[in-house]
């Protein structure tokens, strides 16, 4: 098993690996807006819970930073599924929400995939590891060590659970995102059954009844 050492990097990286994606790109979110007044665009400063999470406080004693929000999204819906319901292995709708998310503006982001996360200092294995305490200090070595990595505005991955391209958007990225009331349908929308269907087949999960 490779080892994750935590950050800093033995070695700096000479220059950061990044990755950007254009204005005018698409991505894809689901969430619930029946929880916490959570909407298509809304970031999260509560934490940290979550793999990239940044927040200055403990993975054991979550709190609000005002300063820190996180935002998680994909490129696709099988993607956004797969991460919300894959712990669980069923998917279930419920209030669930998906929106399509437009970029008002480029997005510069830390690459973590394949080779470009050990140049830039660890190791393509954290995108995966279930020491969560361990990939947020990391995402925050890389957000204040800005004079080394610049002021990315993310992290691009692949996740934990079935390698889909994955991101991980620090409240740096806000002004980039918009997303309109006709881009947001609820999950249990008729015309996604089957596409939500396919996902789950593919992926071995179960779809609850609804």
């Amino acid at each position: 098993m490779v080892e994750i050492a935590p950050p800093p990097p033995k070695i700096l990286p000479i220059e950061p690996a990044l990755s950007s994606i254009d204005k005018g790109e698409c991505l894809a979110r689901i969430f619930d807006p029946t929880r916490h007044n959570t909407n298509a665009l809304s970031f999260r400063y509560y934490g940290p819970l979550e793999r990239f999470d940044h927040q200055q406080y403990s993975r054991d004693a979550p709190s609000t930073d005002e300063k820190r929000g996180i935002y998680y999204a994909g490129f696709t819906l099988s993607c956004c599924l797969v991460e919300v319901f894959g712990d669980k292995r069923t998917i279930e709708v419920g209030n669930y929400c998906v929106a399509s998310v437009q970029l008002k503006r480029p997005l510069s982001l830390l690459d973590l995939c394949g080779t470009p996360a050990m140049a830039n200092g660890t190791v393509y294995a954290l995108s995966g590891v279930s020491e969560r305490d361990l990939s947020q200090d990391w995402s925050r070595y890389f957000y204040d060590n800005y004079n080394i990595y610049t002021k990315v505005d993310g992290i691009i991955y692949h996740n934990a659970h079935n390698g889909d391209l994955s991101l991980a958007l620090y409240e740096r990225a806000k002004d980039a995102l918009s997303c309109s009331p006709s881009d947001v349908m609820p999950l249990n929308h008729k015309t996604l059954r089957t596409e939500i269907r396919k996902v789950a087949q593919e992926n071995g999960l179960i779809v609850v009844p609804y």
